[in-house]
């Protein structure tokens, strides 16, 4: 798969007749979407180091029958991600062989629930092989699986057909402007290259003034996690007020938020934007890629020494003489 013209990936896009391309505003904006990003994204760095390392959040916030451990919502008794799917691109007559929508949706909530399940219990599980993240990363986890909209599309480039069509644009603002939530993007399709899921994510990045990170099942891209799916999380900074909620009195109910409603977003027609990455996306793509290459044995591990937390697996690597790859290679 590759997202470069005028070889595209498979996905189908919207029923929407006219092409819309990005416009002045693209360009003309894309400095200050670059600037304000770095803010944002600043300020939610000093977030989680406050919440793993300047002020650990502890072990047992929340317990095991909690919604952000279990995926269950307590109105319905049914898994609470499939009422938070807030878009799903059609699916194409080519794609019978793609898991179902419910199928990849309910893999990445468990896969979610676990990371939370690893801070609660009777014991406290120490950094290593059963517990490699802090509590306060798994609490992340809590509400990006529980209380984010879901976007579902096949592969990036149907996505990005979505993504840079203004309309959607502007739904995709207001969904977050008016619902305050993560935004969780997932695709049906786990044969990718990490280049392409780089050029993906820096195109958000470009996009949007918001950071996106690119986890899934082919080694970690720039500075991306495993997923059993490929699952992008465009970060929004909502999930600062959950967590955080979660130090006060009362606040593990407070942070369990209702699903969205149905038929509120994205109810007109979408899919003219372009399914190829433009320049400056491509670039943004290289230098954070290099950038991580340049610390090496860290990789993109930014709030966790990879040492300390993956020392069996690198040291089975050293064992068996295989090298080890701290970032997947573009």
């Amino acid at each position: 798969m590759t997202l470069n013209p005028p070889q595209l990936a498979r996905g189908t896009p919207g029923p929407t007749p006219t092409r819309q391309g990005d416009g002045i505003g693209y360009w003309l904006g894309l400095p200050f979407r670059w600037l304000y990003q770095m803010g944002h994204n600043g300020r939610g760095i000093l977030r989680v180091l406050d919440i793993t390392k300047f002020r650990p959040m502890p072990h047992g916030l929340i317990d095991s029958n909690h919604p952000w451990v279990t995926g269950i919502n307590a109105r319905t008794g049914r898994y609470i991600w499939h009422d938070n799917v807030i878009f799903r691109s059609p699916r194409g007559p080519d794609e019978d062989s793609l898991p179902m929508d419910d199928f990849v949706v309910t893999k990445t909530g468990q896969f979610l629930t676990y990371r939370v399940s690893l801070s609660v219990g009777p014991e406290e599980l120490p950094t290593g092989p059963r517990r490699r993240m802090p509590h306060g990363i798994n609490y992340i986890h809590g509400t990006t699986h529980h209380n984010s909209g879901i976007l579902i599309f096949t592969d990036f480039a149907d996505a990005l057909s979505y993504f840079t069509d203004r309309r959607f644009k502007r739904e995709l603002y207001r969904f977050v402007r008016e619902e305050k939530r993560e935004v969780l993007i997932l695709f049906r399709d786990r044969d990718y290259q990490p280049r392409d899921y780089a050029y993906f994510v820096c195109c958000l990045r470009t996009l949007f003034p918001w950071f996106c990170n690119a986890n899934g099942p082919r080694g970690r891209v720039l500075w991306g996690n495993a997923a059993p799916y490929p699952a992008a999380n465009l970060i929004t900074g909502n999930w600062a007020r959950d967590v955080y909620a979660l130090k006060r009195a009362g606040g593990a109910e407070e942070v369990i938020r209702p699903e969205i409603e149905k038929g509120k977003y994205f109810q007109d027609a979408y899919g003219g934007g372009r399914r190829f990455v433009r320049w400056p996306e491509r670039m943004l793509a290289w230098v954070t890629y290099w950038r991580i290459r340049l610390r090496g044995g860290k990789g993109g591990m930014y709030f966790v020494n990879r040492k300390k937390a993956y020392a069996d697996q690198l040291q089975r690597l050293r064992k068996q003489q295989i090298p080890d790859e701290p970032i997947a290679r573009m």
